[in-house]
């Protein structure tokens, strides 16, 4: 999902920027407007075709609608575990000091 989720965000995003309506990229992608209404909160998940499509109406590389503005996602995600660990096994150390006492 996350990738999915990636793709539209960045669909979204360049169609904003750009100026471009849903409804003129539906007609330049030969779709409904409603399709890419859809999409764009998640109800459609578009095909690798279609996001081919979408990538050259928008006039991009259809790889830039893979990219994550952040550099490591995954990597910054398991940061967050990682800390999220140190800090309940302080938390149960502390809780048995506290019970043994």
């Amino acid at each position: 999902m996350y990738l999915e989720r990636l793709v539209i965000n960045n669909i979204k995003r360049i169609r904003k920027e750009k100026g471009i309506s849903q409804e003129k990229l539906a007609e330049a992608c030969n779709t409904a407007t409603s399709y890419i209404g859809l999409m764009e909160i998640y109800k459609n998940v578009p095909k690798l075709s279609t996001i081919e499509k979408i990538a050259n109406a928008l006039n991009v590389d259809p790889l830039e609608l893979f990219k994550d503005k952040n550099e490591f996602p995954l990597e910054q995600e398991l940061k967050i575990q990682n800390k999220k660990k140190s800090i309940l096994l302080l938390i149960e150390k502390e809780l048995d000091t506290i019970l043994h006492n």
